[in-house]
């Protein structure tokens, strides 16, 4: 293949992903916009009952803290790469760490297809594609709890 054949593919690549871009509505959205505000686990804990707070928006993860009664929550998105996994575990010495991550709840985060999602999902918004970004939270379910405060298919629904 010569030189100007290869020039003209890799040209004609990048106008079809910036066609696909700007016709797609991907230019100039943000990816986090179908999930504003983490609105969903606001909406959860109040129609479970609980009163909440948010940590400070500097903290990350983010905490949503929710009692009821003497049970306590908490709840923050998480990288679905892992990368807070130590800090959660230490946090939550001595309760129940959950994860909840496409739809289903664990009790060890899953890393190797949450990740291959994240990136394959990257990649397309990046040609302009819009896939929605692998939501992966974590739940800490304080020791005054009963075993599942929440039904389990809300807290699969979170992610």
């Amino acid at each position: 293949m010569n030189q100007f054949t290869l020039s003209f593919a890799f040209g004609l690549l990048m106008v079809l992903s910036v066609t696909l871009k700007v016709f797609s509505g991907g230019i100039g959205q943000s990816v986090t916009t179908a999930h504003s505000a983490n609105e969903d686990i606001a909406a959860l804990l109040h129609r479970n009952g609980y009163a909440f707070s948010l940590s400070d928006p500097n903290t990350d993860p983010q905490w949503f803290y929710a009692t009821k009664d003497t049970c306590q929550l908490q709840i923050a998105d998480v990288s679905p790469q892992g990368w807070h996994r130590s800090a959660l575990e230490w946090q939550a010495r001595g309760r129940l760490l959950l994860y909840s991550v496409e739809g289903k709840l664990y009790e060890h985060q899953p890393l190797l297809v949450p990740m291959v999602h994240h990136y394959f999902g990257r990649a397309m918004r990046y040609m302009g594609i819009q896939i929605p970004p692998v939501m992966a939270r974590a739940i800490i379910v304080g020791s005054q709890c009963p075993t599942h405060p929440i039904a389990t298919a809300d807290l699969e629904g979170l992610s």
